[in-house]
């Protein structure tokens, strides 16, 4: 699914013009497909050594690159796994320094078609005309069949 990106702010002319939205949505697409696929290494490419994940549900977090790459691992092999997607709605560039902030969707979908999701916040930055993911915070706003729990 193509997502709707607003562009807010631009980088100063001393900041790497690489740094785009458009680049940073090709990175977003990179990992969506990544963990469609299981790409543990193209997801650590896009992944800052220090990342912080936390969960839309629990709240529970998941800090660096190693420890995000385990969880994505681990979640693959499990029979009942579900399959992320993440949906820019906007992003905003800082135009002080090389990074940016991206608002979106998120959905979590089992094989069996039931679905969890909500809304998330991400923060990038960008080095050398590469965007790495330093942040994701997630809030559960939705959810179907067993993914509802108890």
């Amino acid at each position: 699914m193509a997502a709707v990106v607003a562009s807010v702010g631009a980088f100063s002319s001393e900041q790497d013009s690489r740094c785009t939205a458009q680049v940073l949505q090709n990175a977003r697409d990179t990992f969506n497909q990544a963990i469609q696929s299981n790409d543990l290494d193209a997801m650590a490419k896009l992944l800052d050594p220090d990342v912080v994940l936390v969960t839309g549900t629990d709240s529970d977090q998941f800090i660096g690159r190693d420890r995000q790459l385990k969880l994505w691992g681990s979640d693959a092999e499990d029979p009942n796994r579900l399959t992320y997607l993440r949906e820019s709605t906007e992003v905003s560039l800082s135009p002080l320094h090389p990074i940016a902030m991206e608002l979106g969707l998120w959905t979590g979908s089992s094989a069996d078609g039931d679905e969890v999701g909500g809304e998330y916040s991400a923060k990038w930055r960008c080095e050398n005309g590469h965007w790495l993911l330093e942040a994701e915070i997630f809030m559960t706003t939705r959810c179907s069949g067993e993914l509802c729990g108890p």
